[in-house]
């Protein structure tokens, strides 16, 4: 459950990116093969380039893709983002302007579904994660945790 006080380090949300060759479909195969082993992918990005493309994406286990990744020895790397919880059409834009009242960048973002009850939120990287969780978290918006991602 989000924390009033701000989100501890250890249960900050987790993103996982994976580069490859661009190839067509692979980004598909790649969400078929996660969810055809029991996970769900509640948000992506995906950026193509002329021989490179990377799929940035949030899981509600993060763990188990982990293991999962390793274990069929798919590259990947890792780290933790902000996720704010949206709950009016407002929300967005009220969340960017908080991050830049506090000298706070935003790298890029993208929304996820966090679940079935079509609760969503916007995953933010930012250039102080620290920072910009605390500011939100000042600022009444819900920052949520790792944990309430999970099934």
């Amino acid at each position: 459950m989000a924390v009033e006080g701000g989100v501890k380090p250890k249960d900050r949300a987790i993103q996982f990116t994976v580069s490859r060759e661009t190839k067509d479909g692979w980004i598909s195969n790649l969400v078929n093969f996660i969810t055809a082993n029991g996970h769900y992918i509640l948000g992506f990005s995906a950026e193509y380039g002329a021989e490179m493309s990377c799929m940035r994406f949030v899981t509600e286990s993060p763990d188990e893709v982990r293991a999962l990744l390793k274990t069929h020895a798919i590259h990947f790397c890792e780290r933790e983002v902000i996720v704010a919880r949206l709950k009016g059409l407002g929300d967005l834009d009220g969340i960017l302007r908080c991050l830049k009242a506090g000298e706070i960048s935003v790298l890029y973002a993208y929304g996820l579904i966090i679940n079935a009850r079509s609760l969503a939120g916007i995953v933010l990287m930012v250039d102080d994660i620290a920072a910009g969780t605390e500011m939100l978290v000042r600022s009444r918006y819900e920052v949520l945790e790792q944990g309430d991602l999970s099934r």
